[in-house]
């Protein structure tokens, strides 16, 4: 295949997928057929890939490697949970020395202060994960929570997670952007409900923009490995697995400048789209009129004062 051929089928280029072979093959059985015929490494890798790349059905895909249909089952399991196994390796925030190109390139997007902007998003009528996220100015991902229902809400998964815990205890510097389902926080800033004045209404306009980036990053997910985008015929514990081996390829294909499939360009709510605007507002709208951290609510007036008045 070509270049652009190989991409357009695994979403990945062939230098990308040559260092993803060589993290993982030592993860990977051999005997996963009953017929004693061993399948070499960069065929499991690249069924697996496809699988996540497209969510075709499992069968066309089995036809199109001249493998049965359970050794496709297999072979996607075993390869989600071995790039699944680089999670903290890709996903993870900056470390020191990259922080303060983090913090600077956030506050290029719309003025907002050293910022991560974080969302939880849920709310179809079908049964799903609630995925937390957190993630960059350049789209890739710094943290991922793969394993609460879709019922969940948004506020109990991230008060349950360690990233709460850590952002509480201070080791974790800086704070996130959550959207109006989220009390009010020191370490997570969230809109106003009904700003008044010139700083207040800059606030909540860099707000939207900032967080925007977030919802560019799922758009971009869920667009590069389609399977995400789909319904997923696969066990609860592989579904997850699933997830998180995405968002490692997610981040292996920006650290590598893979370009974005076609159908990837234009990515979710664009920040100067009037539409993607006005559905943010409505999330503003339904925020709780009670806040739960008043140095949360302190904080955001801080950053108001400082930095929009």
């Amino acid at each position: 295949m070509t270049e652009e051929e190989f991409l357009m089928r695994f979403r990945l280029s062939k230098e990308c997928t040559l260092s993803l072979i060589a993290r993982i093959e030592h993860r990977l059985s051999h005997a996963l057929t009953n017929r004693g015929c061993p399948v070499p490494s960069h065929l499991q890798v690249l069924i697996g890939l496809r699988y996540i790349a497209t969510g075709n059905d499992q069968l066309g895909i089995s036809d199109w490697c001249e493998v049965s249909q359970p050794f496709v089952s297999r072979c996607v399991a075993q390869v989600a949970y071995a790039i699944g196994s680089l999670c903290a390796e890709f996903i993870k925030f900056p470390d020191q020395d990259n922080l303060t190109r983090t913090k600077h390139e956030f506050m290029t997007i719309a003025g907002m202060p050293d910022p991560r902007p974080e969302v939880f998003r849920n709310r179809k009528g079908y049964f799903s994960f609630n995925v937390q996220a957190v993630c960059g100015p350049q789209l890739q991902l710094y943290n991922i929570v793969a394993r609460w229902p879709g019922s969940a809400h948004d506020s109990n998964i991230f008060e349950n997670s360690r990233l709460c815990q850590e952002l509480e205890d201070g080791i974790l510097p800086g704070y996130l952007l959550g959207d109006s389902g989220y009390p009010c926080r020191e370490y997570l800033l969230t809109p106003l409900t009904a700003p008044h004045g010139r700083g207040e209404n800059r606030y909540n306009a860099s707000h939207i923009r900032t967080q925007n980036s977030v919802e560019r990053a799922f758009g971009l997910l869920k667009r590069r490995f389609a399977c995400l985008g789909k319904k997923m015929r696969t066990s609860m514990r592989n579904t997850k697995h699933i997830i998180v081996a995405a968002a490692v390829l997610h981040n292996l294909a920006i650290a590598y400048n893979v370009p974005e499939p076609d159908n990837a360009i234009h990515e979710l709510h664009n920040p100067h789209d009037p539409e993607a605007q006005g559905n943010i507002l409505d999330e503003l709208r339904q925020q709780p009129q009670a806040m739960r951290n008043i140095q949360g609510v302190l904080k955001r007036q801080q950053i108001i004062r400082e930095y929009f008045a």
